[in-house]
């Protein structure tokens, strides 16, 4: 899935902060690697916020409002048992974010592309920000 501008800055976005970083570690690390068991036995691949608080040693409104973040912008999934809630990792979105950033900044200019082979187009991201 190509993502768009706006998609692209809201992962960077997301990714910028570094106590969001940190969640995203633990959340990878999962129970596996982590010194707690989860609260109920479900959702192997996620972890539950009340584990994230207890490992970020911060207040649940902090853990809440970082977790939304990464949630907003497609980072994490969240899986509710009772009352109890398990976030993952969402890898198809890292994935589309990498291969996005890839395609436009590592695999070459699109516009110096085209000069090569005597045209001029603009990047579909320029052109889809024009006013």
């Amino acid at each position: 899935m190509t993502l768009n501008t706006e998609q692209l800055a809201k992962i960077a976005k997301a990714l910028s902060d570094p106590i969001r970083l940190k969640i995203l570690d633990l959340i990878r690390a999962g129970y596996s690697e982590l010194d707690v068991n989860p609260p109920v036995a479900c959702c192997t691949g996620g972890v539950c916020v009340c584990d994230i608080q207890e490992q970020m040693d911060m207040a649940q409104s902090k853990v809440s409002y970082h977790l939304k973040e990464l949630k907003n912008a497609g980072l994490v999934t969240e899986t509710k048992v009772g009352k109890w809630n398990f976030y993952s990792i969402n890898r198809s979105t890292f994935q589309d974010y990498l291969k996005e950033i890839y395609r436009l900044y590592i695999d070459g200019d699109p516009v110096a592309t085209h000069i090569e082979h005597g045209e001029r187009r603009e990047s579909p991201y320029v052109q889809q920000n024009r006013p």
